[in-house]
């Protein structure tokens, strides 16, 4: 999830270039279609110790996402990318490090 936080700040965070560009809305489609997945995958206990994360929205955004295919506003993936996966990058951050830090104390 990290990993796709950080592709679309990376190459898909200008706006101008998201609402001209097809590629790059291709591929943040998908960047937030495989967030939503893997958010999916989240265990129920790691959801429960973490509610601060948004997980039902993000996997309900990659339902629309893969089931309107001729309909997506663009405006509203812009914005998702603007203001919520920054947040949900920064929230995930310090879990990834929590459960890093778990499997290395097992090891």
């Amino acid at each position: 999830m990290l990993e796709m936080c950080d592709l679309l700040i990376e190459h898909a965070s200008d706006l101008s270039r998201l609402a001209e560009d097809p590629v790059i809305q291709a591929a943040a489609q998908r960047w937030i279609e495989v967030l939503g997945e893997a958010a999916s995958n989240v265990s129920d206990g790691t959801k429960k110790a973490h509610p601060q994360v948004a997980w039902r929205e993000i996997t309900g955004i990659r339902v629309i996402l893969a089931h309107a295919y001729f309909h997506i506003e663009q405006d509203i993936i812009g914005n998702v990318i603007e203001h919520d996966v920054p947040r949900l990058r920064a929230q995930l951050q310090p879990i990834a490090e929590s459960l890093a830090k778990s499997e290395d104390e097992l090891s």
